[in-house]
């Protein structure tokens, strides 16, 4: 009986970790159907934008951010990229913010997808476990003239148990990181004086597309930094 409960135990292991592999994977799957879901029906709106684009550019940014504003956390985001400063900054100030954060984010994901369409675009499935159960780093492969443009999305799980955006790698460039970094020099720009409203303003006004054609390499762990 003694040895029979040497055995009783690691087995019980053995038993809650398989049990608990098929139920991850299945999680990395839902995240990795989300991507490919979503970048089917941004390449469909892309195409159809095509006889509207030039004429009309803003309806197209409008129609992308009713795209992904059910599958980017805006919000938890552009917390993110206001780092220590998020906690000075008043419910005003956080939410004119993450306005202009998120049409930028749009702008610059939706030309780097035009860019790109003339392509294919794949999901590289993930060969291995996450690190956390509510985390998943979602990798895909943009071809286009022979290039391949590799894409990173940082996501995680939200109350309600559905998966969402909350950075990504656009050819080696950390779209939270680099926000970051321009948003942490506007606060610390003389120009400003310390000043919250003057630099998001200014932050706001300044920003433009980010050039996603010649970024430094990237791994996956690198989407998560800018959390």
């Amino acid at each position: 009986m003694i040895r029979l409960r040497h055995y009783i135990h690691p087995l019980l292991l053995a038993l809650a970790a398989l049990s608990v592999v098929p139920v991850a994977g299945a999680q990395i799957r839902e995240a990795e159907d989300l991507v490919a879901q979503t970048t089917a029906q941004m390449l469909e709106l892309i195409e159809e934008a095509q006889t509207y684009v030039d004429e009309d550019p803003e309806r197209f940014y409008v129609a992308v951010e009713a795209l992904l504003n059910p599958v980017i956390d805006f919000p938890r985001f552009a917390r993110s990229v206001m780092a220590v400063h998020y906690k000075r900054a008043t419910p005003e100030q956080r939410e004119r913010f993450a306005e202009g954060f998120k049409w930028s984010l749009v702008r610059t994901y939706a030309l780097a997808l035009t860019e790109f369409n003339d392509g294919g675009v794949n999901i590289i499935p993930s060969d291995r476990p996450p690190k956390r159960p509510d985390r998943a780093s979602v990798k895909q492969e943009i071809r286009s003239e022979g290039e391949v443009y590799p894409v990173i999305y940082s996501m995680a799980l939200n109350s309600q148990g559905e998966w969402r955006v909350m950075n990504m790698i656009i050819n080696g460039i950390n779209m939270g990181l680099t926000y970051r970094n321009q948003f942490a020099s506007a606060v610390n720009d003389p120009a400003y004086g310390g000043d919250m409203d003057r630099a998001i303003d200014g932050w706001v006004a300044s920003l433009g597309t980010i050039d996603t054609g010649n970024g430094e390499a990237a791994d996956e762990t690198a989407a998560d930094e800018a959390d």
